[in-house]
């Protein structure tokens, strides 16, 4: 049984890669990780999700450059902040433009890609109260925090074997189906590249767990009130610079 300290060790080493190298990944280490993802919770055990390993280096082109649409419309609306709060692979002049891309789409490299699917239909297995606005809870949100779960279980699991990861959210969905051929109801979830490391990204930025943590009842003293609030995003983005900027050889992480 692995003990809280190499429990502790994996999350610290488990980190977002944006930059993987070439080299192949055996199909036995690929089937590792999807057989440990395939045990992530899930409302009544509904297990809503399928998978497409992606190998052929013709669609991962398609993909990557699907992506890369995705990328131009936020790299146009994150220009809509001030700097100070625009995420910060966007917070760049217009004349480094390409520098985000590299930051956030340079993981085409990857030997694989996992494409998570939801299928919807299988939130049925889980309580009526899951399946809309009846009460207080909503279905699409039950879902996506299950599939959050089997993407944190994926995550995990490259990282057990020495491998990298990221999470790659998707909005052109249906150019998405059309390179991968899935069929409705499904949806695409995410896309996990997954690889080598082609660089070691440092250990992770987190707050200081006192300000996240009450007792018995809400501390209104750690509140974020609107001035605090703005100074935390600040310090996010500060926090989030180095893990962005390492990706691309400009800063430790």
């Amino acid at each position: 049984m692995m003990n809280y300290d190499q429990f502790l060790e994996l999350l610290r080493y488990r980190r977002s890669i944006r930059r993987f190298k070439s080299d192949p990944i055996p199909d036995d280490t690929i089937i590792k990780i999807l057989d440990a993802a395939h045990y992530a919770m899930s409302g009544a055990n509904s297990q809503p999700w399928e998978f497409i390993v992606i190998r052929d280096p013709n669609v991962k082109k398609k993909i990557c450059e699907i992506y890369r649409m995705d990328l131009e419309l936020t790299w146009a609306l994150e220009q809509q902040r001030i700097p100070e709060y625009r995420h910060p692979a966007f917070n760049l002049a217009p004349e480094e433009r390409e520098k985000a891309f590299g930051m956030l789409a340079s993981w085409g490299e990857a030997p694989v890609y996992i494409a998570i699917l939801e299928d919807p239909r299988k939130q049925w297995g889980s309580v009526m109260v899951a399946h809309g606005d009846l009460y207080y809870s909503s279905s699409r949100d039950i879902l996506s925090a299950t599939m959050g779960h089997l993407s944190m279980t994926i995550h995990l699991a490259a990282a057990s074997l020495g491998l990298g990861s990221q999470r790659v959210d998707v909005n052109h969905e249906h150019s998405y189906k059309e390179a991968l051929g899935y069929p409705e109801p499904l949806r695409l979830n995410i896309i996990v590249p997954i690889g080598y490391r082609a660089y070691e990204p440092g250990s992770p930025h987190r707050h200081p767990l006192e300000e996240l943590i009450h007792f018995d009842r809400y501390d209104m003293k750690k509140f974020l009130r609107n001035d605090d609030f703005l100074k935390y995003l600040e310090r996010i983005r500060s926090l989030g610079r180095p893990g962005y900027r390492v990706a691309i050889g400009e800063e430790k992480g």
